[in-house]
């Protein structure tokens, strides 16, 4: 198996979009409830022993779909493209009515400056990813137990105040894999997470969602909720092409676990889309079937496979073409990591 590093610019805006396909594509799973004030959860996780954990942990599993909110927040991601420092910030506005109807959808760009067609395509890219967005981008805890046993988690010694609401700050860092290290201030009462800082090895913002306003009563008339286009089967129930065998990573990064399995059916293609998470982070794993794709099945397998590799911030985004179809990887570890999963499911 080969692989081509370094991307060329164009490269790297064609792994972007291609990265807006694979995240419409994503969908997921949750679970949790309960909380206290910030100085009492803050004191509760500092104390708490290796086999309990605080119940504003839990809160956060599932806070964003059970507690009706709205908010303007500030979105950051700040990279390097062709060896130049670059940056996406822009607002957006959130609306959820606890019952797990959301809307996510763009306000203003403040960097950088673009085009009215650039606008329209952000915009429109935006709004079909807010199904990612809200089930994998936005940064929350998703399972406690592989959560503690996957980051090293500590209270910062002041809560923390944003958009006028007093919250627990805390700082994880994992045990394992790529070295970066967050900071989430959390609303203890409800599991919100109301800022969230993604920083690399050295200590600088790479990402950020920070809440300019925040309500727990949100005003729901007018709003459109997002209805998600690539609703999946899960694996263990579908119906599957007679000439396809679904390929299942055997190596994975060290404390990720299996979350879902989904097969979605899309202009003829069927793909899966295996999920894995650290109880933080989420790891995707999608593989592309096409049967129009015709086949000599004389032909030998070919003695090498070429894997397309983009960075985009903390993420990495790869692709193999191999037979009938592609394998996907996106995820935010590191490059042998991708390879290690491609290697192990070929």
């Amino acid at each position: 198996m080969t692989r081509r590093t370094n991307p060329s610019f164009a490269d790297t805006f064609l792994a972007s979009l291609l990265f807006g396909a694979l995240s419409s594509l994503c969908v997921a799973c949750d679970a949790g409830a309960g909380a206290s004030s910030a100085t009492e959860s803050a004191a509760q996780l500092q104390s708490a022993q290796p086999t309990t954990s605080p119940s504003f942990l839990s809160a956060m599993v599932r806070a964003p779909e059970r507690v009706a909110h709205s908010g303007l927040r500030r979105v950051e991601y700040h990279l390097t493209v062709d060896d130049l420092p670059t940056s996406l910030v822009y607002d957006e506005r959130i609306t959820a009515d606890g019952e797990g109807h959301y809307a996510i959808e763009p306000v203003s760009v403040a960097a950088p400056a673009m085009t009215v067609p650039q606008r329209e395509i952000f915009e429109e890219l935006q709004h079909t990813r807010q199904g990612f967005f809200f089930k994998y981008r936005d940064l929350r805890v998703r399972d406690v137990d592989l959560f503690v046993a996957n980051y090293t988690v500590r209270v910062l010694p002041e809560p923390a105040v944003v958009a006028g609401v007093e919250c627990v700050e805390i700082e994880a860092i994992p045990r394992v894999g790529p070295r970066r290290s967050y900071t989430l201030a959390v609303e203890a009462q409800s599991g919100l997470v109301l800022r969230a800082l993604e920083r690399d090895a050295s200590g600088a913002i790479v990402a950020a969602t920070t809440y300019l306003e925040f309500s727990r009563t949100p005003t729901l008339d007018g709003v459109e909720f997002f209805a998600e286009r690539y609703a999946g089967t899960p694996l263990a129930q579908a119906e599957l092409p007679a000439d396809f065998a679904p390929a299942r990573p055997q190596i994975l990064p060290e404390g990720y676990r299996e979350v879902s399995s989904e097969v979605v059916e899309l202009e003829a293609q069927t793909y899966v889309r295996r999920v894995y998470g650290d109880g933080l982070e989420n790891l995707f794993f999608l593989e592309r079937h096409d049967p129009r794709v015709p086949l000599d099945a004389s032909a030998p397998e070919p003695a090498t496979l070429t894997v397309r590799i983009a960075e985009l911030g903390s993420f990495q985004v790869a692709e193999v073409v191999r037979g009938r179809g592609s394998f996907f990887v996106v995820g935010k570890v590191s490059e042998a990591d991708v390879l290690g999963i491609l290697r192990s499911a070929l």
